[in-house]
């Protein structure tokens, strides 16, 4: 067996040992006001690994959670559906173009998508190739300053981190995210958001969730593992 293949079996394991056992539990708090999202554009075609355990961990965390897939999550979602939650999970693919990221949204590639979206194509804010994706000039355009609420943003997603600084200047308090590509396929970013949702429902702080990531992969797996490994921007000291 591929010993990254074997990793990621393992690392899938042990995160469904750790993190799940509360999947099928209801909310620990039928009042609650803080606000999640949980965004997969691509569930479809790339479904997440153990959704529902990453959403009832935020759920026992004191969360109401949203969850927007596919032709849910289009652009005209993201230009007004990120600003009213304090903890966003967005789980994408993306694509580059003339030096952009572009970041999948859930609509339709088609004969009518470039008439759809011109302006937009125009300006870099929005691209179409393998999927209708979004730029961080796009973000910039529609969340200015104050406009997102002093929380989380966790994107699971290929050269995330890129567009943290847009997050940030918007009112993010923290960033979560990656450095380099990496696919949603075949559950290797899935396992990672497993624990690291594990970690902040337990109360660990942004920077020490990534760390116990860290820890968690090097105590069982030594340097046999050489996928990408998400970063924190912004306050570390963040708490969901």
């Amino acid at each position: 067996m591929n010993p990254r293949t074997f990793f990621v079996i393992a690392l899938c394991g042990l995160a469904f040992a750790s993190g799940t056992s509360n999947v099928f539990a209801a909310p620990f708090f039928a009042g609650t006001t803080k606000q999640a999202v949980f965004i997969s554009p691509l569930e479809n075609s790339e479904s997440t690994w153990e959704a529902r355990a990453q959403i009832s961990l935020l759920e026992q965390a004191g969360y109401h959670v949203d969850v927007v897939l596919d032709g849910n999550a289009t652009i005209s979602f993201f230009e007004t559906g990120l600003a009213n939650y304090d903890l966003i999970i967005l789980r994408t693919d993306a694509f580059r173009f003339e030096g952009f990221a572009y970041y999948c949204a859930g609509d339709h590639v088609n004969s009518t998508a470039l008439e759809t979206f011109g302006g937009m194509i125009a300006s870099k804010e929005v691209q179409v190739g393998p999927c209708v994706g979004f730029s961080m000039l796009f973000l910039n355009h529609y969340y200015p300053a104050s406009s997102l609420r002093s929380g989380l943003v966790f994107m699971p997603s290929s050269d995330s981190a890129e567009i943290a600084s847009v997050f940030l200047q918007a009112g993010a308090a923290a960033f979560i995210g990656y450095n380099e590509g990496q696919s949603t396929q075949w559950g290797g970013l899935d396992a990672y958001s497993v624990k690291i949702i594990y970690y902040l429902s337990k109360g660990y702080s942004v920077a020490e969730s990534v760390i116990q990531l860290y820890i968690y992969l090097h105590s069982g797996h030594g340097n046999a593992y050489d996928w990408v490994l998400p970063v924190w921007v912004g306050d570390g000291t963040y708490t969901i």
